[in-house]
């Protein structure tokens, strides 16, 4: 099943030059649209055709001022066809598709160049059209449409903006502004409640309140609309002097609101005692508000912290510089220092910084929502304006707080007093963050989701050193660290995944700047604890006895979510500590996997504690350390092998969670072979002063154990199993991995064994996912690679990459596949055929005598005598293999779909 991508740009050869360059063909499709519209199934397909058109590059262009007039003529015919009429809903992904294309095909330079007055019509009809679908995408949703189309055109023309305005230095100056305006203003509107917004109107105005059954089913709207709001906040960044006040006025607005309603709720609840009688409608709204306008201040302020340092945005940056000589700084500090106060009501507050004026709208949000939870109101309250609150202050204070000046050619004076190293502001805000923390941990633990949020705030206030040297001299952070290693409630109810993040959060924080008394006091009172209760446990002399009860196993199981949260703390200045701290436990807890083998969940977290630790450390460990680790993992596979030897899976269409610990092992293995391609380690340099000895015998390599995983794993996968998107991208990411780092092992595999790898790649090549089927063909070449090495004909690997040879010949010649996919088959094509050269040719004899018609077998022939047309025969070499590849394009590119076989 091979899967064509469904966006595919046209790149034809000069030869089509007089034909595609007559401006009256590309009249001929505005034509044609024009008369089928109606017909939703013809308009789409014209639409296509448009949107080809759309695309087109390459070598058909002459030179720049052929694409500049092919574009003019483009855009002319669009804005024609688009002013003339109402857009029928079939229309929308194709008209979006058509604007997409040019704008992602066409140089910069070629839009520019396009009269003055036309490319501000276009950008007009850009603007107008994005307002429309947005409004629609909005309708769409109140109805719950199935087939969303204007959301789909809408995501894509918000795309296309962003593609625009990130390129903004090309065009003239401030010519996205006023666009920029109009569609965040609509994305607002669409997002707020009736009067100010039109969010639940139905088309006739009339509002819609079934959203809340809908919203239950569907993931976070920050990671569902996360395409979205990133284009949105961009818009706001281009428009900063428009937007940034606007949000920050309609969430003061709203904050005032919410602030009045809890107020007579409280006042309502004394008055009755009765929860059930209280109107929930307008609290129900303004959460709502309240929750977009925090998630679109989220994307305007910052970026998503993944990776590097994320810096405050320059548009952001230089609206802050340019107002800063309006600014009072103190006010700005006072207005920051004072959630609990209205913003209105300080003096002189619009004499204040409007960054730091929107971040105190939410942390004034933060300060009414804890004030509820202290007047006992929590029931009021909604749990994702609590999640909305932390992590907004998570993503912002990865780029805000310690704002690093040297990391800017200019920096904002009020951002860099309020927020820089060694400021009042810095550290006030530290402490704010680490009670909020604190409050939400104790007030929400039965919300997982809100819970989780927290915790990852107090990883980002830790994780960096600067941060965390600041929060280990909060009192509270202390208390924190005492509570959660006593077990004390409430912190012994959150969910174990949040338990283990917030162990790594008090591990990364004891990293910070102390003095070396402190240090041992933190670590005496973190981590000591938590191994003294374990050894006193399983050293109890009626543990075997005591093991199962509730209790026992509770303690068990927090231990080792503990030991996972420490391995997730792993950093290169302290992953000698903590290798030397976690191996201390890995054979103990291979002693539970003994305890524990009629306990599937208990069997998972003890796997899994060796996965986090490989999947971390593996690569900072030197020699030594790694070979301890796949001493310790492969006596962990040992004793799974034994205690799951005969065992039946009896219920194959069961839940994925059945194969939990499959999935587990074979993520281990993968995490045992990215030592092989991800190595920071300097022969353990980062474990000096610890005694270095030398493994006695013979050593445990990464391919003993891996190979020994294999052979558990293999005969368990089976086809049923790998029905399971998981657990089927986990193996063959494994299998490929195993045959690019080991080719040499695979043909020493037993029998059985390698048979059965075989399959596997053949079933991975033609019945899986195009990503799948990817990973199988990288597989390919090391195994032919391998055979070319050895030069052993007649063997099973070698009879095997013969029969590979037809498939993968196949596969590009008579079937479907998708361009990333061209690549991966034709490198494998290319070592297969070094291999098997007279198969190859007898694979061509075969498909050309099979055609009837003269003209498709002559560009066959051609075809393939192009696609070898070097004299000597071709051999495992780069230069040889390079030129095949692009050869092979061009092969793809005349006969591609000749032959497909639908």
């Amino acid at each position: 099943m091979f899967e064509a991508t469904q966006n595919v740009m046209l790149k034809p050869t000069d030869s089509w030059r007089e034909t595609l360059l007559d401006h009256r063909v590309m009249d001929l499709f505005f034509t044609v649209h024009r008369k089928i519209r109606e017909d939703s199934d013809m308009a789409q397909d014209s639409l296509q055709c448009l949107a080809q058109l759309a695309s087109m590059h390459g070598p058909i262009f002459p030179d720049e001022n052929a694409q500049v007039t092919y574009l003019a003529h483009l855009v002319e015919g669009l804005l024609n066809m688009i002013n003339g009429i109402e857009i029928e809903d079939s229309e929308a992904v194709g008209i979006s598709s058509i604007i997409s294309n040019l704008i992602s095909t066409f140089p910069r330079s070629v839009l520019t160049a396009l009269p003055n007055e036309l490319f501000a019509s276009f950008i007009n009809c850009l603007t107008l059209l994005t307002c429309s679908f947005g409004r629609s995408a909005a309708l769409e949703e109140v109805l719950d449409k199935d087939d969303m189309v204007y959301m789909e055109a809408y995501d894509k023309l918000l795309e296309s903006w962003l593609t625009l305005v990130q390129e903004d230095e090309h065009f003239p100056r401030g010519c996205f502004v006023q666009p920029a305006v109009q569609v965040f203003n609509s994305y607002i509107q669409c997002h707020l409640a009736a009067p100010d917004g039109t969010r639940n109107l139905t088309a006739n105005g009339v509002a819609s309140h079934e959203e809340e059954e809908i919203n239950e089913l569907q993931e976070d709207d920050r990671e569902l609309f996360s395409d979205q709001l990133a284009s949105i906040g961009m818009l706001g960044r281009i428009a900063a002097d428009h937007c940034i006040p606007l949000l920050t006025g309609l969430l003061e607005d709203r904050v005032t609101r919410l602030h009045g309603q809890l107020q007579r709720h409280q006042q309502h609840l004394m008055a009755t005692a009765d929860p059930g009688t209280v109107d929930r409608k307008v609290l129900d709204d303004l959460y709502e508000d309240i929750h977009w306008l925090i998630l679109v201040s989220g994307y305007l302020l910052a970026d998503d912290p993944q990776g590097e340092t994320p810096l405050i945005p320059s548009e952001v940056m230089e609206y802050s510089i340019k107002h800063s000589t309006e600014v009072d700084i103190n006010t700005t500090l006072q207005l920051l220092g004072s959630p609990g106060e209205k913003a209105t009501s300080i003096p002189g507050c619009n004499r204040t910084d409007s960054v730091i004026r929107l971040l105190s709208a939410v942390l004034r949000t933060s300060e009414v929502e804890s004030r509820a939870t202290r007047a006992s109101l929590t029931g009021l309250l909604s749990p994702q304006m609590g999640k909305d609150i932390v992590w907004f202050l998570r993503r912002w204070a990865k780029t805000y707080l310690l704002v690093d000046e040297k990391l800017y050619g200019q920096i904002s004076i009020p951002l860099s007093t309020a927020f820089g190293a060694d400021t009042e502001g810095a550290q006030w805000i530290v402490g704010y963050l680490l009670e909020k923390v604190i409050n939400n941990l104790s007030v929400w633990s039965s919300e997982p989701e809100l819970a989780n949020d927290t915790v990852e705030l107090l990883v980002t206030l830790v994780e960096k050193r600067e941060r965390a040297n600041i929060v280990v001299q909060c009192e509270n952070w202390w208390n924190l660290a005492k509570q959660f290693a006593s077990r004390s409630p409430p912190l012994h109810m959150l969910s174990s995944s949040v338990q283990r993040t917030l162990m790594k959060a008090l591990v990364l924080g004891g990293f910070a700047h102390m003095d070396s008394d402190t240090k041992q006091q933190y670590w005496a009172e973190v981590l000591h604890p938590l191994q003294q209760r374990f050894l006193n446990l399983i050293n109890q002399e009626n543990f075997a006895q005591i093991c199962q009860e509730e209790a026992v196993k509770q303690e068990i199981v927090a231990t080792l979510e503990a030991l996972c949260g420490i391995a997730e703390a792993t950093q290169i200045d302290n992953v000698a500590s903590l290798f030397s701290f976690l191996m201390d436990f890995l054979s103990s807890c291979i002693g539970l996997m003994e305890v524990y083998r009629n306990s599937p969940e208990t069997v998972n977290l003890i796997i899994e504690v060796f996965v986090e630790v490989a999947h971390k450390q593996i690569c900072y460990l030197g020699e030594t350390k790694s070979m301890k680790l796949y001493e310790v993992c492969l006596t962990l596979l040992q004793v799974y092998s034994k205690n799951n030897l005969g065992r039946k899976r009896l219920d194959v269409a069961g839940e994925e969670d059945q194969y939990q610990d499959l999935l587990l092992i074979m993520e281990l293995l993968t995490n045992l072979l990215s030592k092989e391609f991800i190595d920071f380690s300097d022969t353990d340099e980062v474990f000096r002063g610890q005694e270095q000895s030398s493994g006695a015998g013979r050593a445990v390599s990464a391919a003993d154990v891996v190979l020994y995983g294999v052979n558990i794993v293999l005969p368990l996968m089976s086809q049923d199993l790998l029905k399971f998107p998981s657990l089927c991208n986990q193996y063959y990411k494994l299998i490929t991995f195993i045959c690019e780092i080991f080719p040499e092992k695979i043909p020493q595999l037993p029998e059985e064994l390698f048979k059965s790898l075989m399959c596997s790649l053949e079933l991975g090549m033609t019945s899986m996912s195009s990503e799948i089927s990817q990973l199988c063909l990288e597989a390919l070449s090391p195994l032919a690679e391998q055979c070319a090495k050895t030069q052993e004909k007649d063997t099973p690997l070698f009879i095997a990459t013969r029969h590979f040879l037809k498939l993968v010949f196949d596969m590009l010649v008579l079937q479907k596949h998708n361009t990333e996919m061209t690549v991966a088959a034709g490198e494998a094509l290319y070592t297969l055929v070094c291999l098997h050269q007279a198969e190859y040719s007898e694979l061509v004899e075969t498909l050309l005598s099979n055609q009837r018609d003269a003209v498709i077998y002559q560009r066959l022939a051609d075809a393939f005598n192009n696609l070898t047309a070097s004299s000597t025969p071709p051999t495992m070499d780069r230069k040889q293999k390079v030129a095949f590849l692009k050869s092979l394009e061009e092969f793809v590119a005349n006969v591609g779909g000749l032959l497909c076989v639908k």
